[in-house]
């Protein structure tokens, strides 16, 4: 069950947080250091889905960004990278319109340099370097990071619990009714077959 869920996360973290040309990289062992920003989320937010690819990721969006409130995850797209952040605070204008967000998140930094590779990951090796690069760790990789006022229009989307959870209120609700009519239509054809 255990390498389910970690092979589960490694795809997710090459679709989520890193270069969309990482797949060409090897990055398991960096997805099992769990130091990105979906690894972050998922710690706060347990019940948040990890996208496999980027249609996944397209349908995490079950709110508008105008409606965001703290806990939700928002989700940015940077460069060649997609990145999510747990919000914190939102803060709104005189009208109450939602306008930035404080965010919580990991992963969140630039472009390591090879002198901060070698000092942080104690290796020489250049190539591994460019792995980690293809592989998208950044200088604050495994590191928890704050931003303050980031203005919405940077928020390529929104990722909600709590419209996830009505989502899943309503899927049970549907099951149920499902059940019940499977269940009288059982019944009444029990009872035809009796009378025949």
């Amino acid at each position: 069950m255990r390498r389910i869920l970690l092979f589960s996360l490694s795809i997710a973290v090459a679709g989520v947080c890193t270069k969309v040309h990482a797949a060409s990289c090897s990055c398991s062992d960096w997805m099992n250091k769990a130091g990105y920003c979906v690894d972050y989320v998922k710690d706060k937010i347990p019940e948040f889905p990890i996208p496999q690819n980027t249609t996944e990721i397209a349908s995490l969006k079950n709110k508008e960004i105008s409606e965001i409130t703290e806990g939700d995850v928002a989700i940015f797209s940077l460069r060649n990278y997609w990145h999510v952040a747990y919000v914190e605070k939102v803060h709104r204008n005189q009208q109450g319109i939602a306008s930035a967000i404080d965010v919580s998140e990991m992963n969140f930094g630039d472009q390591m340099s090879f002198d901060e590779f070698r000092a942080s990951w104690k290796s020489k090796n250049e190539n591994e370097w460019k792995r980690a690069i293809c592989c998208g760790v950044t200088d604050k990789y495994d590191q928890r990071s704050f931003r303050k006022n980031v203005t919405l229009d940077t928020v390529k989307q929104i990722w909600s619990p709590d419209s996830a959870e009505s989502e899943s209120v309503g899927v049970r609700r549907v099951r149920t009714v499902v059940d019940k009519v499977r269940e009288v239509l059982n019944r009444f054809i029990d009872v035809v077959d009796r009378a025949l």
